[in-house]
């Protein structure tokens, strides 16, 4: 029979401390203290030097740090910071790399205060009734339950009386939560590959270096078709380029088709393709040019490689306006007759 008591006991002490350890669990996971909550994701190029900028940062100004994660590849840190010092966590980050995120949230917790409220005077008043009881109970009367029973109120009163002075104590503060990654070794957002379908229409005018007298034309300018399928970006482009100055002479060239594939890279110091306007890469083209020549009968593929510099004039979710320069480089025994610098420009469209 007591061994049967003191089991039964044991459970009741269990049931009335874990809806206390639960809120405990909760509170710590959701951080419901702070009103203001600020979420931080930031890819930089020199990483050593940007995780001791934000270490010497939290060290010298947090409040309060909860969790702090390092790898020679990121940072993970949550950590509680003055209202008043936010302006200068956001001039740091600025200054250190890409900014790929920067929230700040902030919630009325008004009525989470009233109801922290109510439940501190709900339980002072079990506990008082519990110890009311304890103090009625003879010495001849088992009194183990009751005694249980006021350590489960004076306990969960207790977690009710941090919680709200937390809450007090916390609204002149910001939960920070900071991801520093490095963007050369990890797979950030600027990383990834988005697809998109950007169908668009391309101007291209080809001026040749070493112009052959009634074999080719000084110049050659055309259209073409330019479809971007990823942000990134990559391209495929079909067009036909006709010559300025045209000849009757047999093999002159009177028509250039050209297939390419290409891709452009943004710099990392230089708005990295994220700025609505002037925004810088560098780029190539591969593919080929189909040339068809004045009384031939046949056409002749002749690969090509460009490489060039662009600049993105408007860039918004759904246009692109485009310019770029490169050197046109057949890679046959005919390259001298038919290369030079190639200009483009091109509108794109999301579709």
């Amino acid at each position: 029979m007591k061994t049967l008591t003191t089991a039964l006991q044991i459970l009741l002490s269990m049931c009335l401390l874990l809806p206390a350890a639960a809120q405990t669990s909760q509170t710590r996971n959701d951080e419901p203290s702070y009103a203001t909550r600020k979420h931080i994701t930031l890819a930089v190029t020199r990483y050593a030097e940007a995780h001791a900028a934000l270490n010497l940062f939290i060290a010298n100004r947090a409040t309060k740090l909860y969790k702090k994660e390092e790898s020679p590849e990121q940072l993970i840190a949550d950590f509680s910071l003055s209202l008043q010092k936010l302006p200068q966590l956001d001039s740091l980050v600025a200054t250190l790399g890409l900014v790929l995120e920067n929230k700040l949230n902030t919630e009325d917790l008004t009525s989470r205060e009233q109801e922290l409220r109510v439940d501190e005077q709900r339980q002072e008043n079990q506990l008082a009734t519990a110890e009311a009881q304890l103090k009625k109970s003879g010495p001849d009367k088992d009194v183990a339950d009751l005694r249980t029973e006021a350590e489960g109120y004076r306990g969960r009163l207790a977690r009710s009386r941090q919680l709200l002075a937390d809450l007090q104590n916390h609204t002149e503060q910001a939960y920070v939560t900071l991801r520093l990654y490095d963007e050369v070794s990890f797979p950030t957002g600027n990383r990834r590959v988005s697809f998109v379908n950007m169908p668009g229409v391309e101007y291209g005018y080809l001026r040749l270096d070493n112009p052959q007298l009634g074999k080719t034309s000084q110049a050659y300018q055309g259209y073409a078709v330019k479809y971007l399928f990823t942000r990134g970006k990559s391209y495929l482009n079909l067009g036909v380029y006709k010559p300025l100055t045209k000849s009757e002479e047999e093999g002159f060239v009177d028509e250039l088709f050209m297939i390419n594939f290409g891709q452009d890279f943004y710099p990392r110091n230089f708005g990295r393709g994220r700025r609505r306007y002037l925004n810088l890469y560098s780029s190539y083209q591969i593919g080929g040019v189909i040339v068809n020549q004045q009384g031939a009968k046949g056409s002749e593929f002749i690969p090509n490689l460009n490489l060039g510099l662009g600049v993105e004039l408007l860039k918004t979710r759904h246009i692109l306006l485009d310019t770029k320069a490169s050197y046109f480089v057949p890679l046959h025994d005919r390259s001298r007759e038919l290369r030079g610098l190639l200009g483009q420009a091109s509108f794109n469209f999301v579709f």
